[in-house]
């Protein structure tokens, strides 16, 4: 008898879940025929599950706008941190008018907080905000402090940002409407009888076509379980906390994250040194400066972290 061994859908890491996936698929088309003699009723289970893993790739793959709106994001944040920096500058002029226009400005600014780390929609909201003040209520005084050149850089660099959300939003709402976790119960649901009866059919079946499934799909199946068992948990998906303004010393700046990575079972802190190190970029002068979290120990992968780095 051939054993077609189980797979464990429900716990295996998504990148090897959708490499099985593709296998299997272009396995099974392979054998045709032999496939459907020997497996009978099982065509239907087989059609559910294949309709149920498109509809999970089409959950789980992200946007291919994801990486041009974190681009986005950064160059709206570096015209912010170069306008912050060149108002702080002001506040410190010769010219006690200057001065004075100055710190109306950095005081609106300081209200909205540290707009760099909001989420990315109330990011967007916070800089819509501060324009309507550098085009209003403080326009001249953007023109004395010298920012004036720094709105249309701002302006493009938002409208770019929230064209991109927006993009990526309608993108989302055109899949599947049975949601990411409901999709995974369905398949690992139908996973099993599938399991059963190719188990069935493969003692039955003399095909060499369906011998060849069989062979072709154990070692790959018997190889990703092997893979879950001895996963490292990939640290780019856990979730450090926003890092707060620094204050600009001369020295480099390294503040320590607090990173928290979510499971099924509960939310665990990470220890540095145990569980990640960390390297930093960028963080002696003031502006964008960044933090990345290097997996260790069971975790793999890094995160990075941007904070401000701001004068007094």
């Amino acid at each position: 008898m051939i054993k077609f061994a189980t797979l464990f859908f429900k716990s295996l890491p998504n990148e090897a879940h959708y490499r099985f996936f593709d296998r299997a698929t272009s396995e099974i088309a392979k054998a045709g025929a032999a496939v459907h003699t020997a497996l009978g009723s099982l065509e239907t289970d087989l059609n559910g599950w294949f309709a149920l893993e498109t509809a999970n790739i089409e959950w789980y793959r992200k946007s291919a706008l994801t990486a041009a709106i974190a681009d986005a994001d950064h160059a709206l944040d570096h015209a912010l941190v170069g306008m912050a920096a060149q108002v702080n500058a002001a506040r410190y002029s010769a010219d006690l008018v200057v001065v004075a226009a100055a710190e109306h400005v950095y005081i609106m600014l300081k209200s909205y907080g540290h707009v760099a780390q909001k989420p990315y929609l109330q990011e967007a909201g916070a800089v819509k905000a501060i324009l309507l003040h550098l085009n209003g209520d403080l326009a001249t005084d953007a023109a004395t402090a010298g920012i004036s050149a720094w709105i249309p850089e701002i302006e493009g660099a938002l409208h770019q940002f929230v064209s991109l959300i927006e993009e990526r939003e309608a993108e989302t709402l055109g899949k599947p409407e049975k949601n990411f976790p409901e999709v995974r119960r369905g398949i690992e649901g139908v996973w099993h009888p599938i399991v059963t009866l190719v188990n069935s059919g493969a003692a039955l079946n003399l095909s060499e076509d369906f011998a060849a499934l069989i062979r072709a799909l154990n070692p790959e199946i018997d190889y990703l379980n092997g893979e879950f068992h001895h996963a490292k948990l990939n640290i780019a998906t856990a979730e450090p906390a926003p890092i707060g303004q620094q204050t600009y010393t001369g020295r480099p700046c390294t503040p320590l994250p607090e990173v928290l990575y979510v499971t099924s079972g509960g939310t665990i802190r990470l220890e540095l040194g145990k569980d990640f190190n960390v390297t930093y970029k960028n963080n002696v002068n003031p502006g964008n400066a960044e933090c990345t979290i290097h997996g260790k120990g069971k975790y793999k992968g890094h995160r990075t972290v941007t904070f401000i780095i701001a004068r007094d």
